[in-house]
């Protein structure tokens, strides 16, 4: 059931590179899991039957210790698949851009600076927005653009469960980005 479950999953990517770009690990973990399992009840047969077979305890050992290994590489590929969703991976290049216009086009917005993402499963994503907004516009005016612009953004990604927006000149995130991370944005 795993293996058709990801299987489907992973459409005409091959296991590995699914596994690699998935954002939602229980595709992979239930498979990673089994998969171990069977691995591991097959060594400890052929440990035990060639223990048993030649007589030698010796053989039941080297199974123990290569069912081990195997566990411990399952471990190492798991935890390294998954701790990026663990620490915040950035969201796609499509989701992002996709966002960066739905800001650039509100009315009221100037221009839309930067934005930082944050994958935190495959159906969470937080976002953080530097937007200009026109020098005329009132506190209560821009907070009423923004909640507009997070219904828009919802609305095309209902993945994204909260928005962050810093209002700032595009003189400011540039100089701040330079500053911080030796980039213009």
């Amino acid at each position: 059931m795993a293996h058709s479950r990801f299987a489907a999953a992973k459409g005409g990517l091959s296991y590995w590179e699914a596994v690699r770009r998935s954002k939602d690990p229980p595709t992979f973990l239930v498979l990673f899991e089994d998969s171990a399992a069977l691995f591991g009840l097959a060594i400890a047969l052929l440990g035990t039957f060639a223990a048993q077979y030649l007589g030698d305890p010796l053989y039941d050992g080297l199974a123990s210790i290569a069912i081990g290994l195997l566990l411990a590489g399952v471990g190492a590929v798991i935890a390294r698949e998954t701790k990026d969703l663990l620490i915040g991976e950035r969201a796609s290049g499509t989701l992002e851009r996709s966002i960066m216009q739905l800001a650039g086009s509100e009315a009221g917005v100037e221009r839309a600076n930067g934005m930082l993402s944050f994958q935190l499963g495959p159906d969470h994503v937080v976002v953080t927005l530097s937007l200009e907004f026109a020098d005329h516009l009132t506190t209560p005016e821009i907070e009423t653009i923004i909640a507009q612009l997070e219904q828009h953004i919802r609305a095309a990604h209902p993945e994204v469960i909260a928005i962050f927006v810093k209002p700032q000149t595009a003189s400011t995130y540039g100089r701040i980005a330079q500053e911080r991370y030796g980039t213009g944005g």
